[in-house]
């Protein structure tokens, strides 16, 4: 825990409240989070990572690239450590209030129920037998009621405080949204010439075991080298032959185990080749599904709800081409007087529904432990 939490709380909530396009984020492992505000409302949207380079800030892109939602660029115009924040903080982001000229979005109610999940689950799986697709990924929202906008910088804190592994976030963007949550999956880091993805499938809970004691069932661990194979064929795509895979391992995240396999590649690339190789890992198999754009048709086909920024990616990027990217998973969307919990998990031909159902219950229970604590 932070000792100025009372600072770094108020700073947090300033950001929110007078409307600042903000982001604060803690890296897997890093005990340090990390803010930065952009000082007006002169929102930069891209179609490329590569359209950033030389920028300083963060990267916040939605699903579904075809979708109404564009990807977005904040500023890093302020830029602090947590732990460097006191009362003069908050003073130096007076002298930069913008207009409040956007109120915040209606409440929602698109909560999936059981019966819905299951028509959509069964659909999906005649689908996936007809089509012969290997995969799909379905997801649904859980609505917290009375769990709003007041509730966001608390739950920011509490969940870096329980999840050092994961990439745990706070950003909010005007007339586009406010999200928080602790991603277990990295998309692509790179840092030193060192270039870093994973390839993360499967679910269980931990239940008072240790990773060691952790059985995957065949199904999981098909599901898992599925993610793996189409990894590899990206880099095969761009000629990234030289690499160190290492798993698959069974990974921690709060109260669940995934399987996930490690790629790194030590031969850096420019910033143009990291932004060719975002754009053809995203979205993962993890998030989407496989092969990629008959399961993205199968998603905008039966889910009901809008995914907008859920199972995209974000992270900060630096003006020196060091990128650290994570997809948007273990997430919720924060509105006025309740937060939207967005879940999902990947559908075979020989799923059950039900246990489909309980895992993703699993999944949200991750993140309720924790901001309900």
């Amino acid at each position: 825990m932070v000792e100025n939490r009372n600072e770094l709380s108020s700073f947090l909530s300033c950001c929110l409240q007078n409307n600042f396009p903000f982001f604060a984020y803690q890296l897997p492992k890093s005990g340090m989070i990390q803010i930065g505000v952009q000082t007006d409302q002169d929102l930069k949207d891209y179609q490329l990572l590569s359209d950033l380079e030389g920028e300083n800030g963060f990267v916040f892109s939605p699903f579904d690239a075809e979708s109404k939602h564009k990807s977005w660029f904040v500023r890093r115009d302020i830029n602090l450590q947590a732990s460097e924040i006191d009362s003069d903080s908050i003073q130096l982001l007076e002298s930069y209030y913008p207009e409040k000229d956007e109120k915040l979005p209606a409440d929602v109610s698109l909560e999936s129920s059981h019966a819905l999940y299951f028509n959509q689950i069964s659909k999906m799986i005649n689908d996936l037998k007809q089509f012969k697709l290997e995969k799909v990924i379905l997801s649904r929202i859980q609505i917290l009621e009375g769990m709003g906008m007041d509730c966001a910088v608390e739950s920011f804190l509490k969940l870096s405080e329980s999840y050092d592994s994961a990439f745990v976030f706070l950003v909010s963007i005007p007339k586009v949204g406010t999200w928080i949550g602790a991603s277990p999956e990295t998309l692509l880091s790179s840092k030193n010439n060192a270039v870093e993805t994973v390839a993360l499938a499967g679910t269980q809970k931990l239940a008072g075991r240790i990773t060691d004691q952790i059985k995957w069932e065949q199904k999981e661990v098909h599901e898992q080298a599925l993610v793996s194979s189409y990894i590899e064929n990206v880099f095969r795509n761009h000629n990234l032959t030289k690499y160190k895979r290492t798993g698959p391992v069974t990974s921690q995240a709060g109260n669940v185990v995934h399987l996930k396999t490690t790629y790194l590649l030590s031969n850096g690339m420019g910033f143009s080749q990291l932004s060719n190789l975002v754009q053809d890992l995203h979205p993962t198999p993890a998030v989407c599904g496989l092969p990629k754009n008959k399961a993205l048709e199968l998603i905008r086909e039966i889910e009901e709800h809008d995914r907008e920024y859920y199972a995209g990616y974000l992270g900060p990027i630096e003006s020196n081409g060091s990128i650290s990217l994570f997809v948007n998973l273990r997430s919720m969307k924060v509105l006025e007087n309740q937060m939207a919990l967005f879940v999902g998990g990947g559908i075979t031909a020989d799923s059950i529904p039900e246990k489909e159902w309980e895992e993703t219950c699993l999944k949200a229970q991750t993140l309720l432990n924790v901001i309900r604590s």
